[in-house]
């Protein structure tokens, strides 16, 4: 076999890899070791960060997730500004540097208790009150708050990004076969890869640093995960705003509609990784 430029992968050879004619996973380790360490030497970075669990709420109902709760199995729909002080007060007494704010998306669009809940706190949405809480966080205790809201739009980044030095964004997957009846994305309407693309590309118009990345072993296919990894590298090219990539895997969960599927098995994990 030819050797392939890794670092100018077509979409022709990347859907040649995918089909399984690619290198022995040993040979593809090692070539991909050598494209990172000719980009970024041997240093690894990284940022201490807290995590401030906003709402556990959200409209969707993706079929592997544990994170997104009912009513009423919480006991209140939001972390009120003290909980989310005294959360950022502590980590940044454990040496963080950031503050991840985590919640579902838009869930006052799904539940009268989010609503209701919004109008006690003064907020009539769930991005305003994260906003006001990011700029609380920013103030009372200099951590640098890093968002996960969900799909944002231009309007969104605006007035998020003067107190959010960051934000991220899973795509997962860029195969809209996922969120097709029987697919773990049905029913989630902020999943459809086109939502998330689109949203993607609004944060580099907007330059904000983005985190983004997939998700494997959820029911795509290897080259469905080149088509994902492809997109995102254009994104990237076109706005230079792709600031960390995340290959996560899939784990099975009790409760869950994919509490019997299978994870992915870990050479499939390098193999994306390396990908």
């Amino acid at each position: 076999m030819n050797p392939v430029d890794t670092a100018t992968l077509h979409p022709e050879t990347a859907a040649w890899l995918a089909r399984g004619t690619e290198l022995p996973q040993g040979e593809l380790l090692a070539r991909a070791a050598a494209v990172r360490d000719d980009h970024h030497g041997g240093v690894v970075t990284y940022s201490r960060k807290v995590f401030i669990p906003l709402t556990e709420l959200c409209r969707d109902v993706c079929h592997y997730c544990t994170y997104a709760k009912t009513p009423r199995r919480l006991g209140g729909a939001y972390l009120d500004p003290d909980e989310v002080l005294g959360i950022a007060r502590a980590g940044r007494e454990a040496g963080c540097h950031e503050a991840l704010f985590t919640l579902g998306d838009k869930p006052e669009l799904r539940y009268r208790a989010a609503r209701a809940a919004l109008d006690r706190l003064g907020y009539a949405t769930t991005l305003e009150y994260l906003g006001a809480m990011a700029a609380l966080v920013l103030r009372e205790t200099g951590l640098l708050p890093h968002l996960n809201p969900g799909v944002l739009g231009p309007a969104d980044y605006a007035a998020l990004r003067p107190v959010a030095p960051s934000f991220g964004l899973m795509l997962e997957s860029a195969s809209p076969r996922l969120a097709r009846r029987g697919g773990p994305h049905f029913g989630s309407p902020d999943k459809d890869p086109a939502v998330r693309l689109a949203a993607l590309r609004d944060a580099g118009l907007a330059r904000v640093p983005t985190t983004t990345g997939l998700l494997i072993g959820i029911g795509e296919t290897r080259a469905e995960r080149i088509d994902s990894l492809l997109r995102l590298r254009d994104l990237h090219r076109e706005h230079g705003h792709l600031q960390e990539l995340i290959i996560q895997n899939f784990v099975p969960k009790p409760g869950t509609k994919l509490a019997a599927a299978a994870e992915p098995a870990f050479a499939e994990l390098l193999w994306t990784i390396a990908m």
